[in-house]
């Protein structure tokens, strides 16, 4: 993918994301420190992270401030991603299950449907050739598209945080949606190996427990491999 820029006209949407990311990312932390398990922190600084949106279909980049606070008790910082936001990479929360859940829930699709919106590839805003740009770069240019391997590191991040993420399984068995957690399917057709369909189990499997809490409770689910 090319060096992202953020455009310099943003749809309304894009920006109220990026606005909503800075206020959510300058409250409070409600959660305890890693290091000495306390709750007490002041605000420390300010740092940028790149957040990518899809909106109708084109992949906007974002330059977002996210704030850094620090514990009073052990002098440990760390930033504060909103729940919106996923440790380690730069799509939204909801993007990354979205796309994710339709892969492992959905028989015939592919990785390659998964990246398209309405049959049309997802396309990212910004060109690849520049100003500086050759001539024989800018007639190469062509429009970068989201790549089909994408949701497949998608699917393995989520796999990954199984055992860290049991007390949401938990708590989603004690739900209606219980039995939808017991009955997972996987197509032969997207696995050779026994590995991968683990893997493909374990992500639907939390993908279905968090949609179960969700639904009751929104706003305190916290985002798979956030921040601390």
């Amino acid at each position: 993918m090319a060096r992202l820029k953020e455009p310099n006209q943003l749809p309304s949407e894009a920006k109220r994301l990026k606005d909503r990311i800075r206020k959510d990312s300058a409250r409070y932390p409600r959660k305890q420190c890693r290091k000495c398990q306390r709750g007490h922190f002041h605000w420390h600084a300010q740092c940028l992270k790149w957040i990518l949106v899809v909106l109708d279909g084109v992949v906007y980049a974002l330059r977002c401030v996210i704030y850094r606070w620090k514990c009073v008790h052990c002098g440990t910082t760390f930033r504060h991603l909103p729940s919106m936001c996923v440790r380690f990479k730069r799509y939204l929360r909801a993007e990354i299950e979205r796309r994710a859940s339709a892969y492992v829930e959905a028989d015939p699709i592919s990785y390659r449907k998964v990246v398209t919106d309405g049959g049309a590839a997802l396309v990212y805003d910004a060109p690849i050739a520049g100003a500086q740009s050759t001539e024989a770069e800018k007639e190469d240019e062509h429009v970068p598209q989201m790549s089909h391997s994408t949701p497949h590191r998608w699917i393995g991040t989520i796999a990954a945080g199984r055992e860290q993420f049991q007390s949401v399984v938990k708590q989603a068995q004690k739900t209606e949606a219980a039995g939808r957690l017991s009955s997972i399917t996987i197509s032969p057709l997207k696995y050779r190996r026994e590995a991968r369909k683990l893997v493909l189990q374990s992500c639907s499997l939390l993908l279905r427990a968090v949609q179960a809490l969700a639904l009751r409770n929104p706003t305190d689910l916290e985002t798979l491999g956030s921040s601390p």
